[in-house]
């Protein structure tokens, strides 16, 4: 299995990452904790959160540290304005969040066999950016589909 990119390999500490979407750097500081994983990708515990002015409004969720794994990402509500996702107390426990913790929601995209690219409402990434760490929810009780049709203005 490939690996990502180690942690540090700059001179002044950042990040060299290679995607197949370009080239970035991070701050080491910028990495999110996934204690878990995410669902099919247990194995990669370590992510950054990357954009440009070519991807947005998509967002790359990469891997760094491990296994080798790079996901696009939208927020929800730019999909779809009245977006909701609730957590259980549970879930802000997994954060180390309160109801009132502003979160990052991310909806990763994924390509059908056409090329043609839809969104995952039902189980978005959250990531809680005072703790820097973050899970996929997976709630029993979504009324949002696996896949949503990602249109482009």
């Amino acid at each position: 299995m490939n690996h990502a990119e180690p942690l540090s390999d700059l001179r002044d500490g950042r990040i060299r990452l290679t995607t197949r979407f370009g080239d970035f750097e991070a701050d080491p500081k910028d990495v999110v904790t996934f204690p878990d994983g995410l669902p099919g990708f247990e194995q990669c515990h370590r992510f950054v959160v990357l954009s440009s002015a070519e991807t947005a409004p998509l967002q790359l969720l990469h891997a760094v540290g491990g296994p080798a794994a790079t996901f696009l990402a939208i927020e929800p509500r730019l999909v779809l304005a009245d977006y909701r996702c609730a957590l259980t107390p549970a879930d802000l426990l997994r954060l180390g969040a309160i109801e009132a913790t502003a979160l990052l929601w991310l909806a990763l995209v994924v390509l059908d066999d056409g090329g043609a690219p839809s969104v995952n409402l039902r189980a978005p990434v959250v990531i809680n950016p005072a703790r820097m760490t973050g899970f996929q929810v997976v709630p029993s009780n979504s009324l949002y589909p696996l896949r949503y049709p990602l249109t482009v203005d």
